[in-house]
């Protein structure tokens, strides 16, 4: 049986412990990380597919394949638009010796001023996921892309929410 004074403490101990909280995260929950990360107003942004190398090519893999399968999620969600910055860059290489192994990279890069160098602009990454798989086929490798590509939707979309209900995408 609980003591009846702790329903009388358990009250001021939450409201410490929300006043205790972190004050660079904002109502939605986003850090000052995260902006820097991944804000960009909502806008869309661009895709960048890498060239693979040969072990891609005897597994059937195509950059083609993979720009289409990243560059869909990205449309389906209205974050899609050639030409524009910044961009999302994507790498996959594949090492074949008995079996495949490959590494998906993800890269968001933004355009950032540097006050060193008098304010000139250059592309920068400020959102990377990086995984390494061993095994399986091309379906396998794009699964995985595609599993990174929703990864890098669902945190663009949390960090630029605010934005994105002003936008076209949440019409």
């Amino acid at each position: 049986m609980k003591h009846p004074s702790l329903r009388l403490v358990k009250g001021p101990i939450v409201a410490l412990l929300v006043l205790a909280a972190p004050t660079s995260v904002g109502a939605e929950g986003v850090s000052s990380s995260d902006r820097f990360q991944l804000w960009n107003a909502c806008k869309p942004i661009d895709l960048v597919v890498e060239h693979l190398n040969d072990a891609a090519v005897k597994i059937s893999l195509t950059r083609e394949a993979i720009t289409t399968a990243v560059r869909s999620r990205l449309r389906a969600a209205r974050l899609y638009s050639s030409k524009t910055a910044p961009f999302l860059y994507v790498s996959v290489t594949l090492v074949r010796t008995r079996t495949t192994s490959s590494s998906i990279s993800l890269k968001f890069n933004k355009w950032l001023p540097d006050p060193k160098l008098n304010g000139q602009v250059g592309s920068a990454t400020t959102w990377n996921r990086h995984v390494v798989q061993q095994g399986g086929n091309a379906d396998y490798i794009l699964s995985a892309v595609s599993q990174l590509t929703d990864l890098f939707i669902d945190e663009y979309l949390r960090v630029n929410g605010s934005a994105c209900s002003r936008s076209p995408i949440d019409p």
